[in-house]
């Protein structure tokens, strides 16, 4: 099919642009299924397995990095608070 050709190549046809590209399914700019199309059709049916494995590994370590900042902001407050108890009592 020539269509999935071009759009393996308007995809994948620089390093730039297959950054993009990923960039993009990541962020929510581009549909999944366009860019796993053309790799399981032109190269290899297993592409659509490192592909979505791809997804699912950024998709993890950006929600990882979220909660970190969660759980590390709480964790500090949680240590001023319990400092500021603590002062507060040795006034009293």
């Amino acid at each position: 099919d020539s269509g999935a050709a071009d759009d393996l190549t308007a995809f994948f046809g620089s390093v730039g642009m297959a950054s993009l590209s990923l960039f993009q399914t990541v962020t929510g700019g581009l549909e999944w299924h366009h860019l796993a199309g053309p790799l399981m059709q032109h190269i290899s049916p297993v592409m659509g397995l490192v592909y979505a494995m791809y997804i699912m590994f950024v998709s993890l370590a950006v929600m990882n990095i979220v909660t970190g900042v969660f759980v590390e902001t709480a964790l500090r407050r949680g240590r001023e608070d319990k400092d500021v108890y603590m002062i507060n009592q040795l006034r009293d």
